[in-house]
């Protein structure tokens, strides 16, 4: 008798340790879901929000960002002095367009960077105000600031 309570004794801890061991692998998985998800809901919402801020940026001079309207799409144009780069959305994709300066564009030839379901995107004097992908944000134009500057004085 004392045999027998012996042996389920050791089978119970053993059971409870196998119980413990696989809650906690549950555990485990749902947290590491869990952050699976929500690093791609990071990457796809703020990836392309950094990507067009940089590249707003690069080509902070003045007449080098502009924001234009074609083909009923708003497209973001960065211009340097040997070719014209333009960002916009095509088929739920952030798209990027490089061509010699003043060359005409052709839209369906970009490359698809990222996946993009909203581009809203306008100019109001040194600030580009777009949205993307929900997140709402602006990029300050560094070069029109001269423009705006007033007389320095002590009164």
């Amino acid at each position: 008798m004392m045999k027998n309570a012996g042996v389920f004794f050791s089978l119970s801890l053993m059971l409870l340790f196998v119980l413990c061991c696989f809650m906690l692998l549950n555990i485990q998985i749902e947290d590491y879901s869990m952050l699976q998800r929500r690093t791609k809901n990071d990457f796809e919402t703020y990836t392309p929000v950094l990507y067009v801020t940089n590249k707003i940026h690069s080509y902070d001079e003045v007449n080098g960002v502009s924001v234009e309207k074609r083909d009923g799409q708003k497209i973001i144009k960065l211009s340097d002095t040997k070719s014209d780069t333009y960002l916009y959305r095509d088929k739920s994709k952030l798209m990027e367009l490089c061509v010699i300066k003043d060359m005409q564009p052709d839209f369906t030839t970009g490359q698809a960077l990222m996946a993009c379901d909203d581009f809203d995107v306008k100019q109001d004097k040194n600030k580009i105000i777009c949205e993307i992908n929900g997140v709402e944000f602006y990029v300050e134009l560094r070069s029109g600031w001269h423009h705006e500057k007033k007389p320095f004085s002590f009164f």
